[in-house]
């Protein structure tokens, strides 16, 4: 069976339309559900993502995305990089998706956060980048673990691509949804206050004990699979944090 995705885009160059975080975080909740079903486990199996990656429908175009992940992986000065999503006019309908086996090597929070962020670009970048028939090979590379984090600015501003590919990334990892769960229970546990925002959606208060919230954090960056940096990062972007 596909995994099918749909979101706004254009239909002369396939490109996304202009997408707020929440449209993006819902895409992430499409195929988050179609990957882990039913299951509440916090950390996505990626080795069902990457299978599903193989047979995709994203607004009616099919797309198959092969995984390499023992490749060395270099931007275009030369330079090593954790990751590279590629299109080539010799492979219609494939999109090219190639971790850094050196990089990555031992490193399973950085491999998965890659990994989905790659994923995104395949997803919301992958159309228009097949569109290309006769034209040169085109890729998107991710240089470094800063890439992953904060929103990618280039010289007109902020990098659309990047912001959709780590707002996806951040979104499949770890899902509002399944997050508040987890953070409500866990800072509950550790007797971290929580404030009551109203519609049964308690938030971390944010001046809470630094030592307990570093625990939280950590907890709840084992649970998901990721760095706490990106836990902190999404529960600030969540606002589960008030």
């Amino acid at each position: 069976m596909a995994l099918e995705v749909a979101y706004p885009f254009y239909r002369t160059s396939l490109e996304p339309r202009p997408m707020k975080a929440q449209q993006i975080w819902s895409v992430a909740e499409q195929v988050r559900w179609q990957i882990a079903r039913r299951s509440q486990v916090p950390c996505l199996d990626l080795e069902r993502l990457t299978r599903s990656a193989g047979n995709m429908l994203v607004n009616g175009i099919a797309i198959a995305a092969h995984w390499d992940f023992e490749r060395s992986v270099h931007d275009g000065q030369g330079r090593a990089a954790l990751g590279v999503t590629e299109a080539d006019p010799a492979l219609p309908g494939i999109v090219l998706i190639s971790l850094n086996a050196e990089l990555l090597e031992e490193q399973d929070y950085l491999k998965r956060s890659t990994l989905a962020h790659e994923f995104g670009h395949a997803l919301f970048d992958g159309p228009s980048m097949l569109r290309q028939t006769g034209r040169p090979a085109f890729s998107m590379v991710t240089p470094d673990e800063g890439h992953l984090e904060a929103p990618v600015r280039g010289r007109g501003g902020i990098d659309w691509r990047e912001f959709r590919a780590n707002e996806f990334m951040g979104a499949l990892l770890a899902p509002r949804a399944l997050l508040h769960r987890e953070l409500v229970r866990r800072a509950i546990s550790l007797k971290l206050p929580l404030v009551d925002v109203g519609e049964g959606q308690p938030v971390l208060r944010a001046k809470a004990d630094p030592m307990r919230v570093e625990e939280l954090l950590l907890d709840l960056a084992e649970r998901f699979g990721v760095f706490a940096s990106l836990i902190e990062y999404r529960l600030h972007r969540y606002e589960l944090v008030g």
